[in-house]
């Protein structure tokens, strides 16, 4: 599904060989930063708000494409694609793509388990995990709730990590915070908290050779700036 949008403005700078290339930017479904609409096959979110910025102040031409996360992991090594984002950085990926420096969001992971089955301590060291495939446990995490990866569920996507929690298949569930929160709003039971101990900042990255992230990050910074001036007023 694609979906694309269009804005022109003059700029003397030229980023690209061909100033018309359309940049393909991938991304999944990760609400709330992106949410993909399935039936209008549309994208909405913070991170969306960023991608129209930067498009509209570096002249360019981005199309968005939505794939499911199993997918962009794959496509990240391959040349099919230009973008991608709400991308958390690190040394393989770092040999395939060229990350900006200035994250969009920083996020934190969260604990979710439903209230009439269990209680959140920091033993989970015999409880059965669920969690998204691609995503590692950090290590921090890991170490003070004594978590063993070899009782974590690798799922294929946020919404089927929290399938395997309702349907009892495992006693919690471990993804980004925030994201957690809007995928259990239909929960009636269910209990959560923000895990301090670690922190991922997410980024835009590029195909090398695709466009001057350094520019990029100017309109990461100047859109932050803008909304903490809006959040002022």
């Amino acid at each position: 599904m694609r979906v694309i949008f269009f804005f022109i403005i003059l700029y003397s700078t030229p980023l690209f060989a061909s100033q018309n290339k359309i940049i393909r930017c991938v991304t999944t479904h990760y609400p709330p930063f992106t949410i993909y609409d399935t039936n209008t096959e549309t994208f909405t979110g913070l991170d969306i708000e960023y991608l129209r910025f930067i498009e509209h102040n570096l002249e360019l031409n981005i199309e968005l494409v939505h794939l499911p996360w199993a997918r962009v992991q794959k496509e990240m090594k391959k040349d099919n694609f230009d973008c991608y984002f709400s991308l958390g950085n690190n040394p393989e990926r770092t040999k395939y793509l060229d990350f900006t420096t200035v994250p969009l969001h920083i996020t934190k992971f969260g604990l979710f388990t439903i209230n009439d089955q269990n209680v959140i301590n920091n033993n989970l060291s015999q409880a059965a995990i669920s969690m998204l495939r691609g995503v590692d446990l950090p290590v921090e995490i890991a170490k003070k709730y004594a978590i063993d990866s070899n009782n974590i569920m690798r799922s294929l996507s946020s919404e089927d990590t929290f399938k395997l929690l309702k349907k009892g298949r495992v006693q919690y569930a471990i993804t980004n915070y925030q994201a957690g929160l809007w995928y259990t709003q239909p929960f009636k039971n269910i209990t959560s908290i923000e895990l301090n101990e670690f922190q991922l900042p997410v980024y835009i990255a590029f195909k090398f050779g695709v466009i001057d992230t350094h520019k990029v990050d100017q309109q990461i910074k100047a859109f932050q700036a803008k909304r903490l001036n809006k959040n002022d007023d």
